[in-house]
């Protein structure tokens, strides 16, 4: 196990996830919280509602967070008393986030209570700094706080919708976009021939995922405790599977930065990275693979389905050739904007697949 580090900037720096300690179970929360020693909870309201039942002993306080803006997160850290031993992050990937700035700035230990296995906040020290709903900056820029330990309590984690928690697997799927793009762009002369030896093995890798997820549901398509157990084992080890190359563009997984600056809503993160990657994936011509693997894997990318009109849409498509460009960032969505009558194509296109 590496050592835990912290920091306002060096989040690249945070520890690997292939080193965090995630703990499975029936009653865990239950369990451990009664040994926990005087603590404060940080989460959102639906997760701070959905999780007291669960606990054996009450904080000394609770923040509830609607956003990540940092002088939100700086309210909530000063309405919890400073006389405790211990944060505990309760939630999504709002809620675990802003617990990381909360340990850090009150320079207290941290563990996470995933509410939903639905992103890569449950195994990344590192968060981003945010100003309203955009971040600043990146990387090393951004502050990581590593956390003790997760709880995975499989009766927590299936109390959420079921969408919530297949998301996770889009977050980890949505990476194939960067495959089609160097494929794309080595097709254009960009870039250099595809590596197969590096793209073959994360390809084979989302195909396990698709076939073997399903196997996890239940007779009646549900998703079980072994269902939330493979989805987080899954996000724990994606950084190890993805792929690594500068010629395998992120911007798929990006777009939910270009959604969030532009219509400043909660989606819901996994299913905006898979539409994204299924936006370039669709303007490089390489979509029916992931399509077919978010759909075994029941992940929601449809606009109709994530509540995203299409006049949203628009605006952020429109806008992200924009946000690329000021990241330098190299992408189909950029250099091929989807607006116009593409756009047009585009929105028939996802709306009948």
């Amino acid at each position: 196990m590496s050592e835990l580090g912290r920091g306002w900037t060096g989040g690249n720096l945070f520890r690997p996830a292939r080193d965090v300690d995630v703990r499975y179970g029936h009653g865990l929360v239950s369990k451990e919280s009664g040994e926990w020693p005087r603590y404060v909870v940080v989460s959102t309201r639906t997760a701070w509602k959905t999780v007291q039942p669960y606990l054996s002993s009450q904080p000394a306080g609770a923040a509830v967070v609607k956003m990540l803006d940092w002088d939100h997160l700086e309210e909530a850290s000063d309405s919890l008393p400073d006389d405790v031993d211990l944060v505990v992050g309760i939630g999504g990937g709002t809620a675990l986030d802003a617990s990381k700035y909360v340990a850090l700035r009150k320079e207290l230990p941290v563990r996470l209570v995933p509410t939903a296995v639905s992103t890569g906040a449950i195994i990344h020290g590192v968060f981003a700094k945010w100003d309203g709903h955009s971040t600043i900056g990146g990387g090393a820029e951004w502050p990581y706080c590593d956390f003790e330990h997760v709880l995975v309590d499989y009766d927590l984690v299936l109390e959420a919708p079921w969408y919530l928690n297949t998301a996770g697997i889009g977050d980890i799927l949505c990476m194939y976009s960067g495959i089609a793009e160097w494929r794309w762009s080595a097709d254009q002369g960009k870039v250099p021939a595809v590596d197969e030896s590096l793209t073959q093995p994360v390809v084979e890798y989302y195909r396990q995922i698709a076939t073997e997820f399903p196997k996890t549901l239940g007779t009646d398509g549900a998703l079980t405790a072994d269902s939330v157990g493979f989805i987080m084992k899954s996000v724990h080890e994606r950084d190890d599977r993805q792929i690594a190359s500068p010629h395998a563009s992120g911007a798929g997984h990006s777009l939910t930065q270009v959604l969030e600056t532009v219509l400043q809503t909660g989606l819901i993160h996994g299913e905006v990275a898979a539409l994204g990657a299924v936006a370039v994936c669709w303007a490089t011509g390489d979509y029916e693979e992931l399509i077919q693997q978010l759909d075994s894997c029941r992940v929601r990318f449809r606009p109709a389905d994530m509540g995203l009109t299409k006049d949203q849409l628009r605006d952020v498509l429109e806008y992200a050739p924009i946000f690329y460009s000021e990241r330098d960032m190299e992408t189909v969505l950029a250099s091929e904007p989807v607006v116009g009558e593409r756009f047009e194509q585009f929105w028939k296109f996802i709306e009948n697949c």
